[in-house]
């Protein structure tokens, strides 16, 4: 990845400053202290590119690197330098939702691409659940009032966002005058995608793509209140955040366009509500079907299925933009994408357990499930984990690998839920008897008791 390149780079220029000398009174070798300010920005600049808690370690090395170079604390949010981007919360399994006493208020997070592992204490939790992780950030919902929070998980920053429940409210009472189905909010089941974005005067911004009701709405550093979409996006199957944007595929089985929704600029909050998503690309029907966004290499690209499910197509989303036809790729490295509702990218070169250049996703056959890893460059699939992921009742064969861990990343109900991902997130079991013990985010659960008609649920 880019990111592991500038790494290396980094590494070169340090030792190659080491590596001078001057020849006054002998040869002496500089001291890393008295790097000049230009290439002491120059390495920073590299260092962060590569990973913020390398950066963290950078600015250790001594006073005068410290004070030369910008603090990430304070600015973990406002700066999207310091936005963590390559961390992701790890599930834990075995019941261990964030914030279980034995844990002791540590919550573990892993690099995707260097594969490391921290520790962090977390003591939110305790009255917070998570709802995504935009850009590395934790989109965190208070448990008592809804109130949002975004979260900064190695320097501490928070943004404040106004509180969930009016939006959901109205989500509910706007289907209910249309006469839609409102059975899923009443059962408080929400599929919520967050993207990020960062204006040049520090307002932060969260957009949040509701896609299983097809609503947008976004809320600024400093409202009162989200702002909802007038405009309502049906087939909307996945959100995908790129550089504050949302990327949605929809009309996923048949027909599908690539749609782009911009956060909105400050300007006119109206006119974002009421100007409809851009359509930027039409999937190529002839060389896919089901198609999925994944982010990959700091590049969006296109997954689907070809041949009657057989085969695996990988194209880059900039080769349709230009409008030319876009040549399936045959290699993407290093890398592992994982699909699901969300899709992950991770670096196999130091996950032992995870197979470069491949693509894990469920396939299904009547009632059994397996989880298949596909090698793009040979076209051929292996099982990755034992066991049937569509029957919850039947338990898959232990130890939990990493692979499982990382998949659960791709399912939000499971991630935070303290339990290893299985293909049932719309089972009783998730939507009502978890919640005492998973801590599933009370936005999932609002008003289950008492809906827009007054009658008991």
């Amino acid at each position: 990845m880019p990111t592991m390149g500038a790494g290396t780079s980094t590494n070169q220029v340090l030792q190659g400053a080491s590596s001078q000398r001057h020849n006054g009174g002998g040869s002496q070798q500089l001291s890393w202290s008295s790097l000049h300010a230009d290439l002491l920005n120059l390495i920073a600049d590299r260092v962060i590119a590569s990973d913020l808690l390398d950066y963290v370690r950078f600015r250790a090395v001594c006073v005068g690197w410290r004070d030369s170079t910008p603090c990430p604390h304070g600015h973990g949010v406002v700066d999207p330098r310091f936005h963590p981007r390559q961390w992701m919360m790890l599930p834990e399994g075995s019941g261990l939702q964030p914030g279980h006493p034995a844990l002791g208020g540590y919550v573990r997070f892993f690099n995707v691409s260097t594969g490391a592992f921290v520790r962090v204490h977390l003591p939110c939790f305790k009255n917070h659940s998570v709802l995504d992780c935009p850009e590395g950030l934790l989109l965190l919902e208070h448990e008592k009032d809804s109130a949002m929070r975004l979260l900064h998980p190695f320097t501490g920053d928070v943004a404040e966002f106004p509180p969930l429940s009016s939006l959901i409210q109205h989500l509910i009472k706007l289907r209910f005058n249309k006469g839609q189905n409102t059975a899923q909010l009443r059962c408080g089941f929400f599929n919520i995608f967050a993207a990020v974005s960062v204006r040049a005067d520090h307002t932060v911004t969260v957009m949040l793509a509701i896609s299983n009701v097809g609503h947008v709405a976004y809320a600024s550093t400093g409202d009162r209140q989200w702002t909802l979409a007038s405009w309502e996006m049906g087939g909307m199957w996945t959100a995908v955040p790129f550089h504050g944007s949302f990327y949605v595929v929809r009309e996923w089985k048949r027909n599908p366009s690539i749609m782009r929704i911009d956060p909105p600029d400050g300007s006119s909050p109206s006119f974002w509500s009421s100007t409809p998503p851009q359509k930027v690309a039409t999937c190529p029907t002839e060389q896919m079907t089901k198609p999925y966004l994944v982010v990959c290499n700091s590049e969006l690209i296109l997954v689907g299925y070809a041949d009657k499910h057989s085969r695996l197509v990988v194209l880059r989303l900039a080769d349709l933009l230009l409008g030319a036809s876009a040549l399936p790729l045959m290699s993407i490295g290093d890398n592992a994408l994982f699909i699901g509702p969300r899709n992950m990218t991770v670096n196999s070169k130091n996950l032992p357990c995870v197979q470069g250049n491949s693509i894990t996703i469920l396939t299904t056959s009547g009632s059994d499930g397996q989880l298949l890893q596909y090698d793009l460059a040979k076209g051929t699939r292996s099982v990755v984990c034992d066991g049937n992921f569509l029957k919850f009742s039947w338990p898959i064969p232990r130890p939990y690998s990493l692979v499982h861990h990382i998949v659960t990343c791709c399912h939000r109900l499971f991630w935070s839920s303290g339990h290893i991902w299985r293909d049932n997130e719309s089972e009783v079991y998730m939507q009502w008897g978890a919640r005492a013990r998973a801590r599933v985010p009370v936005s999932l659960y609002l008003h289950l008791l008492q809906v827009h008609d007054g009658r008991n649920f």
